[in-house]
């Protein structure tokens, strides 16, 4: 059974199977496209937004984070190295979080095969210039086949530069107050397979054509203007001046982590140039709405202020764990090697790993985010992607130079205590 079809299934463990027997004689942009086009299969009505997009481009970004992979990890990766573990170690962390990435796929809402992605359309329009325009009209005039003919007019290039500016642009135009409607389109075409993976392609650009005509506004709103230079990619703006309202971000995480998660994406949409100075400005205030109070100051958020005011959710029994092929591998390295570590974290009283964090030196740090990496992978519900999410991107604002480590390590505990925990 195929990934695809195990995840068509709803057949998880079949689905981890599948994933795996793709990793010794895949190549990386082949095994993300299959990935991307069982993701672009996932509905999850429970949310209005599918985040298994999302969840992809989370995975793939943790898995470059750890370093090199023979078949997981590009040339030119997108995030950069920054856990050092032994090599069988990396390894094993890799592949039980793309495990668990297909586990989750397959085990939520997917799209009935009457209703799922198109792949017979009609690609002839005359310029990559008309389609721009073609896809912008279309989304605002909610015409999903219009948009999806001109996304793959723009798709068709190897370098997708028209496509991926286009759509950061206009999503960036009325995120809600989740972010979602900025964070799911960034995440997608970040992860978009390349045209020569034909069906993968498609699927995945039906997804965001899907979601778009949803979510964006069919009046353009008041003081926003579309970049009209997409033929290359924008200027990277700087964001250390805004240092404040990301820590914000993660410290007033929001429903679910969402503040936090919009964060991240804006601060790549800024570094890699997906979107001018101009939209990040704007970006950076629909932030702050979402925070939606007013903000603290860098003294209020140390981390001695923050275990002081509050403890993060104590368990009143270890959360469920998800077994995957590689995790028991993965947790046991951690027992040996790291166990007072490992224990405090997996600790019923939250306060004894927040004492662990507080005497913190560099080269813990990234062990505690393998760690987190870890915890949000293997305990907890399997139908649940924000655990996972948020700790990417709270980490990822760490690599942008956004947020100091221990504010990353305590947030991420936080959260992970907080949505794990016996309901």
């Amino acid at each position: 059974m195929d990934l695809l079809e195990a995840c068509l299934h709803a057949n998880g463990r079949e689905a981890v199977k599948a994933v795996r027997s793709l990793l010794p004689s895949v190549r990386t942009s082949a095994i993300w496209a299959i990935i991307m086009h069982a993701a672009a299969w996932h509905e999850e009505r429970t949310f209005d937004t599918s985040h298994a997009t999302i969840s992809v481009y989370t995975t793939h970004r943790m898995i470059e984070s750890l370093g090199r992979h023979a078949t997981l990890v590009s040339e030119k990766p997108i995030a950069k190295r920054v856990i050092d573990l032994p090599d069988d170690q990396t390894t094993s962390l890799q592949e039980m979080l793309v495990e668990r990435l297909a586990y989750h796929i397959a085990d939520t809402d997917h799209w009935r095969l009457e209703q799922g992605p198109r792949y017979d359309i009609e690609t002839r329009l005359d310029s990559r210039g008309n389609a721009v325009q073609v896809y912008v009209q279309s989304i605002r005039e909610r015409v999903q086949m219009s948009a999806l003919k001109a996304a793959a007019v723009l798709g068709a290039r190897a370098d997708q530069i028209m496509l991926i500016r286009a759509t950061a642009s206009i999503a960036a135009e009325e995120p809600d107050k989740l972010g979602h409607t900025f964070i799911m389109p960034m995440s997608l075409v970040t992860e978009l397979p390349a045209s020569e993976y034909t069906r993968p392609h498609i699927a995945s650009l039906w997804h965001l054509t899907e979601f778009l005509v949803r979510k964006v506004p069919s009046k353009v709103a008041d003081e926003f203007g579309m970049d009209d230079k997409i033929g290359k990619f924008a200027k990277p703006t700087e964001l250390s001046s805004n240092s404040n309202l990301f820590m914000n971000a993660v410290v007033n995480y929001g429903t679910l982590g969402h503040n936090a998660i919009f964060a991240h994406r804006i601060s790549e949409a800024a570094r890699l140039g997906l979107v001018n100075g101009e939209t990040i400005q704007r970006l950076l205030l629909k932030l702050q709405r979402n925070i939606g109070k007013e903000l603290e100051n860098a003294e209020d958020m140390s981390f001695d202020n923050l275990v002081k005011k509050l403890s993060g959710v104590d368990w009143s029994v270890l959360p469920t764990e998800i077994s995957l092929p590689s995790s028991r591998k993965v947790s046991e390295w951690f027992v040996a090697e790291h166990g007072d570590l490992w224990d405090s974290m997996h600790n019923l009283t939250s306060s004894v790993f927040e004492n662990m964090i507080m005497d913190s030196t560099k080269q813990d740090w990234p062990i505690i985010r393998a760690m987190q990496y870890t915890m949000a992978a293997i305990r907890g519900d399997i139908e649940e992607p924000h655990p996972l999410i948020f700790t990417q991107a709270v980490w990822g604002l760490v690599d942008n130079g956004l947020v100091p480590e221990s504010l990353a390590a305590l947030q991420v505990h936080r959260l992970l205590r907080e949505q794990m925990k016996d309901k």
